[in-house]
C-alpha cells in the first residue's frame, strides 16, 4: 500500500527524468565525440534566437562559425534542437564531402510527407536519392544551353516591359524616378519564368493584381503560420509529415495545379508544341517516364506539377534576389556601375540595341564578374544542408585525413556558404563589393569550395545559368537607359528578416533612376 501510494510521484519523476534526457541529446553526444563544438541550450540546442527571431539565419550562422571555441577547427558539432548536427567549413574537407564522396551526401535531411504533400515531397528540391538522380536526369534537358538560347528572345521582351514599366513613373524631379528594387525584380523575374516556363503571360510588370505574382509572393511572406511551417521543415522534418504541413501554401498549390493543368490540357487537345518546359512535362508523361527503384512511380499528375511548382519558386526567388542586391549595391559604387555601363556602351555600339545571346555570354566580362561578386556577398541561402547516407551495414562516414571523427549514417551536415563567403581568409577585406574578385586573371586566387552560391557537387542549382542570363538581361536593359543614383531613401547598411531562411532584406532597396541612354535611340 505504501510503494503504491507513492506510485504518481515515481511516475513523475520518470517523465521527468526522460524529458530532461532527451532535453540533454545533442550536448551528451557531442561532450563524447572527440570533436570541437558549442555546447547548446536543451531542447532548443544552438537555435534560440533564430526559433525566436532575435537574429536571422545568416547572422546567426555566421556568429556560430566564427565562435573562439571553434577557432581553426575544420568542423565542429552544434545541437539542431535535440539532433547532433556537424558543420563543415575547411573547403578541401567539403570538396571531398560534396564532390569527390558526393553519393554519400546528395540527401537533404528536410522532408515531407508523399501522400499529404506530394507537390512537396517530390520536387527536386526535396526528393531523396535515387529518386532525385533519375528526376534530374529528366530535367536537365529542358535547361540545357541550346533550351536556354531558345528562351532569350522571351527574356529580352521581358526586360523591355520592365524598362517600360519604369518610364511610367512619376519623377521626382526632371528626368529622374526613383524605384524600389526588391519588388520591381521579383515582377520581372515572375513574368519571365511564366513566359518562359509556362508559355503564359503573368503581366505582373503591368498589373499589381497579377496573379502570379500574388501566389509567388504568398510563398515567401513568412508570416507567424508560414514561418512556423518553413521553421519546421529545418528543425523538426520528422515531424513534418505528422503536422500535415505543406511545402507551399494551400492556396498557391492549387492555383499552380489549376493553372499548369489547364496548360497541358490546352496544348494536348490543340496539338501545340512551343518546346518549353511544359513541353518537356507532357514529353516524360506521354513516354511513360518513371521514378523510384521497388516501386515505379509515373511522373504524371501532381509529380509533374511538383517540377513546375519548384521551378517557379526556386528561379524567382534566386534569380530576383541576386539581382536587386545587384542593383543596389551599383546604387553604393557608382564606378562599377559606371564601367559596367561602358561595357554596355561598347555592346551596343557594336550590335545595337538587342545585344546577341552570343555576345551577352561571351564578350561581356565585367557584367559577369559584377553578378558573381554580388551572389558572393548576397547568397540566397546561408548554408547547404545535406545529410549524411551511406549503404548498408556502414555506420559512419571517415574524415581522415582531415580528422579522426566519424560522422555517423543519418547525420546532418550544414555548410555554411555565407559565412565562408565573407570569410576575410578565403576574401580579403570580404565586405567590400569589389567585382575584380573575379576577373579571369584572379580567379586562380579563389580556393575552390569558398564560393557557393548556388551549391557544389551534383546537386548544385539546375537552373544558376538560366537565372545569371535573366539577371544579364535586366542589368543590360536597365542600365542602357538609365543611370543609378541615390535616393534619399537608399539605405548605408542592411539588416536582414528574423523569420525568413532566404536573404531577404528588411529595408526597401531604394534608388533614384536617372534617365541617360547609351548609343542612339
Amino acid at each position: 500500500m505504501i510503494f503504491a501510494s507513492y506510485l504518481p510521484l515515481v511516475a513523475i519523476c520518470l517523465v521527468l527524468y526522460l524529458l530532461w534526457f532527451v532535453a540533454h541529446t545533442g550536448t551528451r553526444y557531442w561532450k563524447y565525440a572527440q570533436l570541437p563544438y558549442i555546447k547548446g541550450r536543451p531542447v532548443v540546442g544552438n537555435f534560440l534566437e533564430a526559433i525566436l527571431m532575435r537574429k536571422s539565419m545568416f547572422d546567426l550562422m555566421e556568429e556560430l562559425y566564427a565562435d573562439v571555441r571553434v577557432k581553426g577547427s575544420s568542423l565542429f558539432g552544434i545541437c539542431r534542437m535535440f539532433t547532433p548536427t556537424v558543420i563543415v567549413r575547411d573547403p578541401e574537407l567539403i570538396k571531398q564531402m560534396l564532390i569527390k564522396d558526393a553519393p554519400f551526401f546528395i540527401n537533404r535531411t528536410m522532408c515531407t510527407d508523399p501522400h499529404g504533400d506530394p507537390i512537396g515531397y517530390y520536387n527536386l528540391l526535396m526528393i531523396r536519392n535515387p529518386a532525385w538522380k533519375q528526376l534530374r536526369s529528366y530535367l536537365t534537358p529542358s535547361l540545357s544551353i541550346s533550351k536556354i538560347k531558345q528562351m532569350y528572345q522571351l527574356v529580352e521582351q521581358v526586360g523591355d516591359d520592365m524598362v517600360a514599366s519604369l518610364d511610367v513613373l512619376p519623377k521626382v524631379r526632371p528626368n529622374a524616378r526613383e524605384t524600389e528594387f526588391k519588388e520591381l525584380c521579383a515582377r520581372f523575374t515572375t513574368d519571365v519564368i511564366a513566359s518562359t516556363f509556362f508559355g503564359m503571360q503573368a503581366n505582373s510588370l503591368k498589373d499589381e493584381a497579377s496573379e502570379f505574382r500574388y501566389y509567388g509572393r504568398k510563398i515567401f511572406e513568412y508570416g507567424p503560420a508560414r514561418g512556423m511551417t518553413m521553421a519546421s521543415f529545418f528543425f523538426m522534418p520528422e515531424l513534418v509529415p505528422y503536422l500535415r504541413l505543406k511545402l507551399f501554401p494551400r492556396d498557391t498549390e492549387a492555383f499552380l495545379k489549376t493553372v499548369i493543368q489547364q496548360e497541358i490540357a490546352r496544348r494536348e487537345q490543340n496539338n501545340e508544341n512551343r518546346g518549353d518546359f511544359i513541353d518537356s512535362m507532357i514529353a516524360l508523361k506521354n513516354n511513360n517516364a518513371t521514378i523510384g527503384v521497388t516501386e515505379k512511380i509515373p511522373l504524371q499528375g501532381d509529380i509533374l506539377v511538383a517540377q513546375a511548382a519548384t521551378f517557379y519558386m526556386a528561379s524567382f526567388e534566386t534569380t530576383s534576389s541576386v539581382l536587386s542586391f545587384a542593383l543596389y549595391e551599383l546604387t553604393k559604387n557608382p564606378d562599377v556601375q559606371a564601367r559596367l555601363r561602358e561595357e554596355i556602351r561598347s555592346m551596343i555600339d557594336k550590335y545595337g540595341k538587342i545585344i546577341p545571346y552570343e555576345a551577352l555570354t561571351n564578350e561581356m566580362p565585367y557584367l559577369g564578374m559584377v553578378i558573381s561578386e554580388t551572389a558572393r556577398l548576397y547568397p540566397v541561402l546561408p548554408f547547404l544542408e545535406r545529410q549524411c547516407t551511406l549503404p548498408e551495414g556502414v555506420t559512419g562516414y571517415k574524415l581522415e585525413p582531415f580528422h579522426d571523427f566519424v560522422i555517423p549514417n543519418g547525420m546532418p551536415v550544414l555548410i555554411p556558404i555565407y559565412a565562408i563567403h565573407r570569410d576575410p581568409q578565403f576574401f580579403p577585406n570580404p565586405h567590400k563589393f569589389d567585382p575584380e574578385r573575379f576577373a579571369k586573371e584572379n580567379l586562380d586566387q579563389i580556393q575552390p569550395c569558398t564560393y557557393m552560391p548556388f551549391g557544389v557537387g551534383p546537386r548544385t542549382c539546375l537552373g544558376s545559368h538560366f537565372g545569371t542570363l535573366q539577371i544579364k538581361v535586366a542589368l543590360v536593359k536597365l542600365l542602357s537607359k538609365y543611370r543609378i543614383d541615390r535616393s534619399s531613401s537608399t539605405p548605408d547598411v542592411l539588416t536582414y528578416r528574423k523569420n525568413a531562411f532566404t536573404l531577404h532584406s528588411n529595408e526597401g532597396l531604394y534608388a533614384d533612376l536617372i534617365e541617360d541612354s547609351l548609343g542612339n535611340e
